[in-house]
């Protein structure tokens, strides 16, 4: 098993790593269980598809974690919307860190594009980190 990644471990402006996930029929499917049936190409769902990569880029790259990380806020700035079926390339660069009364805060940013290279989103993370 590998060790958890520490605050100690993050260096503001280094890529931690990137992945590839697909905008595929299950998240469609997903969102319309919380949201009631949509057009399958609808505004609303492919900017709540677009947080959902942001997170599951996070989750992917950002691991092991320590337990008992807060996530304390997220901003996304969307480009373009990801369509069904695209491929989305989601980078997760350390932004910044900082100890701020007694908590260690930082910040991540997953960037979003299309395989085709179409920007999506840029999505930034303020976490608490645990360890």
């Amino acid at each position: 098993m590998n060790r958890p990644i520490l605050w100690e471990h993050f260096q503001p402006g280094v890529l931690l790593g990137a992945t590839t996930l697909t905008y595929c029929k299950s998240l469609s499917r997903s969102w319309e269980r919380i949201f009631g049936p949509d057009d399958a190409c609808s505004a609303a769902e492919a900017a709540s598809i677009a947080t959902a990569l942001m997170m599951r880029g996070y989750l992917h790259v950002v691991t092991p974690r320590p337990p008992g990380n807060l996530h304390a806020r997220q901003r996304l700035t969307i480009d373009s919307l990801p369509r069904p079926g695209d491929r989305i390339n989601l980078a997760v660069t350390c932004l910044s860190k900082e100890l701020k009364r007694e908590r260690r805060y930082v910040d991540l940013q997953v960037r979003g594009k299309s395989g085709d290279g179409r920007a999506l989103f840029v999505g930034v993370m303020s976490l608490i980190w645990a360890a």
